[in-house]
C-alpha cells in the first residue's frame, strides 16, 4: 500500500497543521478517547437508528439487521457504508448497547460528528451468524449473506454508495475473526478493513491474503486494534507480523491493561471510525449538516511518533491543541500536499550538503525498498536512469529518509522487546484449544 493509500496519518484540527507519516513495527499507542464519547448525549444531535429491520436472504429466510443514519441524512447524497459485526453472544442491537451489549456505536457517530471528525455515513449491524452445526459454521455462512444478499438490499434501501472506495468492514471477537475473513478475500469490494480482538474463528493470513499487491493496491486503511491482557492477542498479532513482513501498511493499535472487553471495542470504533472514507479530502461536515450544533471544538491535532523505519504499521500519537469554539476543521490535505510536504523536510537536510556533479544510477527495486513516495512518480517505468547531474530535490529526499533511518535504529530493539512481551502473554492465554477458547468468550460479551 502505497503512501498515497494512506488517510491513517491525517486528522482533522482547527489550526493549520500537516502530520509527517511515521512506519514502525509497533503498537501505534493512540490516547485513550476524552471522557463521554460512548455516552448519549442529549445536548448534540443524533442519527437515526432503524433497529431489527428484516431483509430477506437467498438461503436462510428474512434475517435481522440494525442500521444508523447520520444526522440531517438525505436522500439527495450518497454515504459510504461500514458493516460492523457483533461478537459471539450478539445480534443486530449488540452495538448499540442492547441485547449482549458489545458496543456504542450509534453514540461515538453522534460524537465524532458534533466535533466534526468523521464522514458522514452508513454504519450497518446484521446479525452476523446463520444456520450451522456450531459457532464456526454460523459465523462463517454469514458471508455469503453479506455479499450477496445483505450489501445489495442496503444499497437499494438505503442512499448507499456502492463504490468500495466507501465501503468498509469491522467487528469485534467473532466479528473480528469475520472482519479477517471476510475483508482480505474481497479487497475489490472492501476497502477499509478493522478487526477488534479477533476470536479463534480467524482464518490464517495466509489463507486469506493470495495475493499481497492487490492489497496493498486496494485497501486503504488497515486497523488492528486488541487488548493488551486478553488472551486472543495472537489472532491480531498474527496479522500484524504478517503485514509487517510483507510490508503492508497498517495501524496495530494495543489497549494498555485491558482484556476482552467493551472497552477496547469502543475505543476501537471511536478510532477506526475518523479515520476512513477520508479519500477524497473532504472533512466530516458534522454528520450532514447537524454536527456544526454542537460547538464544533475539532479533534486534537494528530502528528507523527517517533518509531522505526521499516515494516510498516503506521504508529501515531495525538497530541493536544488549543480548540476554539465553534472553529470547522479545514479541508483535510491531499495526498499530494503530504508528499510535497514530506519532500520539503528532506530538502532541508539535502540543502546542508555540498553539491556534487557525479554519475548517478538509481533502479526501481532500490527506489521501492524506501518507504518515500511512489517510485514510479520519480523513474517511471523504464527500471534505471544514469545521468550526469547535481542530485535532485526527489533525490535528496530519498538522501534524506535514508540519513533518518540511522537515527531510529535503536527503536527496533524495544519493539522486539515489546512485541515478545505480548507474544508470551498471549500464548499464554492461547494455552486453551480453540473451541474452549469459543466457549470461553461467552460470559465476557453478554
Amino acid at each position: 500500500m502505497h503512501l498515497k493509500n494512506l488517510p491513517a496519518v491525517l486528522s482533522f484540527s482547527v489550526i493549520s497543521v500537516l502530520p509527517a507519516a511515521v512506519y514502525a513495527s509497533d503498537p501505534a499507542n493512540l490516547p485513550v478517547p476524552p471522557a463521554g464519547f460512548d455516552a448519549r448525549n442529549p445536548s448534540i444531535p443524533h442519527g437515526k437508528l432503524d433497529v431489527s429491520v428484516s431483509y430477506p436472504t437467498r438461503n436462510y429466510g428474512m434475517r435481522k439487521v440494525t442500521v444508523y443514519t447520520p444526522p440531517g441524512y438525505s436522500t439527495d447524497q450518497k454515504y459510504p457504508v461500514v458493516y460492523l459485526h457483533h461478537g459471539i453472544g450478539g445480534n443486530e442491537v449488540s452495538w448499540i448497547g442492547q441485547g449482549s451489549n458489545e458496543g456504542n456505536a450509534d453514540n461515538i457517530m453522534d460524537y465524532l460528528y458534533s466535533k466534526n471528525m468523521a464522514k458522514p455515513m452508513i454504519v450497518v449491524m446484521p446479525s452476523g451468524k446463520m444456520d450451522g452445526a456450531d459457532d464456526f459454521a454460523r459465523f462463517a455462512n454469514f458471508g455469503d449473506v453479506l455479499l450477496n444478499d445483505l450489501i445489495p438490499w442496503v444499497e437499494k434501501t438505503y442512499s448507499a454508495a456502492t463504490d468500495a472506495d466507501l465501503r468498509a468492514i469491522s467487528g469485534l471477537s467473532m466479528g473480528g475473526g469475520q472482519t479477517f475473513n471476510f475483508g482480505f478475500p474481497n479487497t475489490d469490494v472492501f476497502h477499509y478493513i478493522g478487526p477488534y480482538s479477533a476470536a479463534p474463528n480467524t482464518q490464517q493470513p495466509s489463507q486469506t491474503i493470495r495475493d499481497v499487491a492487490a492489497v496493498k493496491d486496494n485497501v486503504k486503511l488497515i486497523f488492528i486494534s486488541c487488548g493488551s491482557t486478553d488472551g486472543l492477542i495472537g489472532n491480531s498479532k498474527n496479522y500484524h507480523d504478517f503485514l509487517d513482513a510483507n510490508n503492508i501498511d497498517h495501524i496495530y493499535q494495543i489497549e494498555p491493561n485491558e482484556g476482552h472487553t467493551k472497552t477496547v471495542w469502543n475505543r476501537s470504533f471511536y478510532n477506526f471510525a475518523q479515520r476512513i472514507f477520508l479519500d477524497d479530502g473532504a472533512t466530516g461536515g458534522g454528520g450532514g449538516g447537524g454536527g456544526g450544533a454542537a460547538g464544533g471544538g475539532g479533534a486534537a491535532v494528530e502528528r507523527a511518533a517517533a518509531g522505526r523505519a521499516g515494516p510498516r504499521a503506521t504508529a501515531v500519537v495525538q497530541g493536544t491543541a488549543a480548540e476554539t469554539a465553534g472553529a470547522r476543521p479545514e479541508v483535510m490535505p491531499s495526498r499530494q500536499a503530504v508528499l510535497r510536504r514530506l519532500a520539503g523536510r528532506s530538502r532541508a537536510v539535502g540543502a546542508a550538503a555540498p553539491t556534487k556533479v557525479r554519475p548517478r544510477r538509481t533502479t526501481l527495486a532500490a527506489a521501492a525498498r524506501s518507504p518515500g513516495p511512489n517510485p514510479d512518480r520519480r523513474l517511471g517505468t523504464s527500471g534505471s536512469i544514469l545521468r550526469q547531474s547535481a542530485p535532485s530535490s526527489s533525490e535528496r529526499e530519498q538522501d534524506g529518509i535514508e540519513a533518518d533511518r540511522s537515527s531510529v535504529a535503536r527503536a527496533r530493539t524495544a519493539s522486539r522487546l515489546a512485541d515478545r512481551w505480548l507474544l508470551e502473554r498471549g500464548a499464554r492465554g492461547r494455552a486453551r484449544s480453540d473451541r474452549a477458547a469459543i466457549e470461553a468468550l461467552r460470559p465476557s460479551t453478554r
